[in-house]
């Protein structure tokens, strides 16, 4: 619990300044948390961290940086197109590669590297707090109010201690610290905001039940050991994964 309660402060503390700071930094610290990502689930998926479907995820990430270096959005639109084709190319003419392998090596780039790209397209926006605010205080509230209140299962196959009363009341809650900070920045579009706080809390909780699935389906803990008593960065940014994109599209189609 110590050790668990230490990693949760430093690191946090590391997150924050990240984020502050913004500018280059920012960028190469969310890139290695895109390669730690890519290392620990693939290998989970392929039994190796440099087999074919991890290297093609590794160039992957590193083309996203350099398209954000360059915000170049046709160059964006090519590397994804790129992407798919190589994972196509490689399964006609690789024997080694089937159908099952192209399409792990493809959720994989979907899953964690395109994912969490939108959280470099957030950098030195004032907006990239409303990730943290959506998936930490959908998670908190929903804890509490689990704990107090929670009788009904949400999703038992998956995650057994989630309940539907803890989904309400994050939800809830993350709705009315997003309603506050929205004010705080002097956007009163209520009805937006409600609106996306609802979706965005839902996907908060359907990236923590993607991540649980996984490991369910794997039959393991953790993804790894990178934070001691946390487990791996993508136990610890999996609901992230799922609200950055969100947050992005909001922000750029309706404020």
């Amino acid at each position: 619990m110590i050790k668990r309660t230490i990693t949760g402060v430093v690191g946090g503390a590391f997150i924050f300044a990240v984020t502050y700071l913004g500018g280059t930094i920012y960028d190469l610290i969310y890139f290695g948390i895109t390669c730690i990502a890519i290392y620990e689930i693939s290998k989970l998926f392929f039994n190796k961290s440099f087999e074919f479907g991890a290297v093609i995820n590794y160039c992957f990430a590193a083309a996203l940086y350099f398209v954000k270096i360059k915000s170049d959005a046709y160059l964006l639109t090519f590397i994804l197109f790129a992407f798919v084709s190589i994972n196509f190319f490689m399964f006609v003419f690789n024997k080694d590669v089937d159908v099952k392998k192209m399409a792990e090596t493809i959720f994989i780039g979907t899953y964690v590297v395109f994912f969490m790209y939108h959280m470099m397209l957030l950098n030195n926006s004032k907006y990239v707090w409303l990730v943290y605010i959506i998936a930490f205080g959908t998670d908190t509230f929903a804890y509490f109010t689990g704990k107090l209140f929670g009788k009904h299962k949400l999703y038992p196959q998956v995650s057994p201690n989630k309940t539907i009363e803890g989904a309400i009341g994050g939800i809830i809650g993350c709705t009315l610290i997003s309603i506050f900070y929205f004010n705080y920045l002097s956007i009163n579009k209520y009805i937006y905001i409600i609106i996306f706080s609802v979706y965005a809390s839902v996907f908060s909780m359907v990236g923590d039940l993607t991540a649980s699935k996984i490991k369910r389906e794997f039959g393991i803990k953790d993804f790894g050991n990178f934070l001691p008593g946390h487990g791996g960065m993508l136990d610890r940014f999996d609901s992230l994964l799922f609200v950055a994109p969100i947050v992005y599209y909001f922000v750029n189609h309706f404020i």
